[in-house]
Formats: structure tokens, sequence, C-alpha cells
């Protein structure tokens, strides 16, 4: 399940990867369930993508920060490194955040953000920050997603959006 859509518009991430996905619309008092038709396809070649970024420490991303939950400015170019260890949003030189996968962090795939949802993510580094970044497109967004969950499965983290922890745990 995913919640906080506000708009009808989904972009599938990693995660919806050989699922059936199913939504429940609820407008003006009546409510209505649509689903897919079949499970969602993986995007061709993207297994193999991320496998050659895994062998890398460090693999940068170029991003827009459209919103931030800080005072931090936005709409301008953002490099996002996506480490072994850690996670890094950099502005030229000047490093915005760096957090370790921890528990408290969360990333997934933006809900309701309209037709740049397939290009943009929801990262909460740590509690009190996060940012929406776009990305230069939807594969590199879910490149982006997959590598930060692998390199945080090998440091024991499960990294996700805030509805989806649960599901995952279970």
């Amino acid at each position: 399940m995913h919640g906080g859509a506000t708009k009808s518009v989904y972009a599938p991430e990693p995660f919806d990867v050989g699922r059936i996905l199913l939504v429940d619309i609820i407008s003006k008092g009546q409510e209505i369930t649509l689903s897919t038709t079949g499970p969602i396809d993986p995007a061709a070649g993207l297994g193999t993508y991320v496998e050659a970024l895994v062998r890398k420490h460090d693999t940068e991303f170029n991003v827009v920060v459209t919103q931030t939950g800080s005072d931090h400015p936005t709409e301008s170019i953002h490099v996002l490194h996506v480490g072994k260890m850690r996670m890094k949003l950099c502005k030229g030189k000047t490093t915005i955040t760096k957090e370790y996968y921890s528990s408290s962090m969360q990333l997934c795939g933006v809900r309701g953000g309209g037709n740049a949802a397939a290009q943009a993510v929801f990262w909460q580094p740590k509690q009190g920050l996060s940012f929406v970044l776009a990305f230069e497109s939807e594969r590199e967004r879910n490149a982006a997603i997959m590598l930060a969950r692998r390199f945080a499965f090998d440091c024991n983290i499960i990294l996700a959006g805030p509805d989806h922890k649960a599901a995952l745990e279970t």
C-alpha cells in the first residue's frame, strides 16, 4: 500500500516490480478501486546497470532539489552520492548533508508529484531533514533507489519510504 498520493499520477518504483498495484480513489464521497492489468514489469537493462554500479565505491547522480524540509535553496543542480556506507548531498564543494545508512533514513519514489513523479525521490536522511530530489531520468532515479537499498541492506538496514517499512518487515 502506498499512502500520501494527492494526484492521480503514480510512478512505479523498484519495490513495485512483479506486483499488481491496487488503488482506492475517494472523491466526493465515492470510493472506486482500480488495479493494473498484471504485474509491473522490470525496466529493461536496469538490473544490469545497477549491478555495474554496485562495483563502484561511490556513484554520483545529478539532481535538482525541488523541495526541502529546511531553509536550503532549491531549483539548482546538486550531486547525490550513493556509497556503500552512506549517502551524501552536495552543492559544488559544499556538503549539504551526509548520513550513514540507518533505520531512521527513508528513501522512496515521490507520490502525487504529477508527471515529474517518475524522476523524483523523497529522501529523509535523518529525522527532521528531508528532500525531494529530481533526477535526469526515470532510469537514474530507479538506479539510485535500487543502489541505495542494496548498500543499506548490506549494512542490515531496510531503506524504504514511510508506508513501505511496516509491510516489508512482516
